[in-house]
């Protein structure tokens, strides 16, 4: 049974619960019409016997010969029957001994005056009457009888009618029912259709049209945010892994100099006997910077490819103090670079900030500044109004360079002679998109001006 049900579907099964609705509400209004239908008819025919009664008891004084009978009650078109009953239960008037009318107590007693007027139904002949007993005059009854076919046959007429219209409606109940299931879940079924096709596609930009603004629209709309959603996430997934496999080129090219530089410098300590303390000192120098360089690189690919991953867990971000910060950056930065004076105006501002990622970016754009400026130059640093910028007294950027300097392992020409991988600018502009950060450059022939814009109540 359960599994018949599960068969019919969707569709099918609001077809069936329509058509038990309406087979429900028709079964009520054919037993309501059925029942009044019924009672307008008894009422009917005992309005005529009342009448009837009337009639005769108005008339009866000057014409007794109206309480004559008026026929054999057998006879369904004959004029209604009609008996006088005095209250000792003698008939008083003319009958037919086959066909008197029935009298009981109750009828005496009506004669008598004691008991009011009475509806009743008997058997006569075989065929059921109707029959109205009230006081003609004191002492006497009056009887009138009517054969009850006519209810009967009206009753049983109506309730065939109402049967056969019944029928009729929950044919076309069902016809209406298939046609509304099929029309009501038109919706759904386009909405399977586009789900089974960015299955088999997958390609999530296909949308459904929305048309209306019912449930099944709004569940159109939902779907379409969905794929939205969905596309986005793959696109952001494509784009992570494009990302992730550049790294690993551009990495495999930029490990491949040091590495070579090393294994060279390694070959030559093994002849470290043939060697001159001064070329021996000069090798190790040489290993040392290049191990620092190797392991700089490192350090930035393994950040580079930290921040690419998307199930990597994300820094929490905290209230600190940007000047502060930056005068820690700054510390370091003289003793690396001796040479340069940093000139500094740090004004306290606070953002919401990862401290190691943020003091990574700020060392990385001072060491820049730093490297392209001149042996006695000066590099300017600002803190003020959210606003980090570091202005440089190098040669600056050329123009065409300028929209490439935040990507990774670019080097413009003019800048491939100075030491550096490339990576710095870059992940710069990796921990500006981490603090929602806006980077920006400016560059002409006295100097480069990079700016970290941070927001507003962060």
């Amino acid at each position: 049974m359960r599994r018949g049900w599960d068969r019919l579907g969707l569709r099918g099964r609001i077809a069936v619960f329509f058509v038990l609705a309406m087979g429900l509400a028709l079964a009520g209004m054919a037993a309501a019409a059925y029942v009044v239908v019924g009672h307008e008819l008894n009422s009917t025919l005992d309005l005529g016997l009342r009448r009837q009664a009337t009639r005769i008891a108005r008339q009866f004084p000057a014409e007794p010969s109206v309480a004559a009978i008026s026929g054999p009650c057998q006879y369904l078109a004959a004029p209604s029957c009609v008996q006088v009953v005095a209250a000792d239960g003698g008939i008083e008037s003319e009958h037919l001994p086959d066909y008197s009318l029935p009298v009981d107590a109750e009828t005496r007693a009506v004669a008598a005056g004691s008991a009011d007027a009475f509806f009743t139904d008997f058997t006569l002949g075989g065929y059921r009457m109707r029959m109205y007993t009230t006081q003609l005059r004191p002492g006497s009854a009056v009887q009138v009888a009517q054969r009850s076919d006519t209810v009967d046959t009206g009753e049983r007429r109506v309730g065939l009618a109402l049967l056969a219209a019944a029928g009729a409606g929950l044919v076309l109940a069902a016809l209406i029912g298939t046609v509304l299931a099929r029309r009501a879940l038109a919706p759904v079924a386009t909405l399977t259709e586009a789900a089974e096709k960015v299955a088999r596609t997958r390609d999530p930009k296909q949308h459904i049209a929305v048309t209306g603004s019912d449930e099944v629209a709004r569940l159109a709309a939902s779907v379409n945010t969905m794929l939205d959603e969905l596309d986005a996430a793959l696109t952001a997934e494509r784009d992570s892994r494009a990302a992730q496999q550049r790294l690993i080129a551009d990495a495999s090219h930029e490990l491949r100099t040091p590495l070579t530089a090393l294994r060279t410098n390694i070959d030559l300590l093994r002849r470290a006997d043939r060697m001159s303390a001064a070329d021996l000192d000069e090798t190790v120098s040489a290993l040392r910077v290049q191990s620092e360089e190797l392991s700089g690189l490192v350090t930035d690919l393994i950040d580079l490819a930290r921040a690419d991953d998307p199930d990597a867990a994300r820094e929490s971000l905290e209230d600190l103090r940007l000047d502060l910060l930056t005068a820690e950056c700054l510390t370091t930065a003289r003793r690396h670079w001796p040479a340069i004076t940093f000139d500094a105006d740090l004004r306290p501002v606070t953002v919401a900030g990862a401290p190691a990622r943020l003091s990574r970016a700020i060392t990385n754009l001072l060491d820049n500044a730093a490297k392209f400026s001149p042996a006695d130059g000066t590099v300017h640093v600002t803190v003020a109004d959210r606003r980090l910028s570091v202005r440089d007294e190098g040669p600056g950027i050329p123009a065409e360079d300028l929209p490439h300097i935040f990507d990774r392992f670019y080097r413009s020409p003019s800048a491939r002679s100075t030491p550096g991988h490339g990576l710095g600018l870059a992940i710069v502009a990796q921990v500006a998109a981490l603090h929602h950060a806006t980077p920006a450059v400016e560059s002409t022939a006295g100097g480069t001006t990079v700016t970290l814009t941070f927001p507003s109540g962060g």
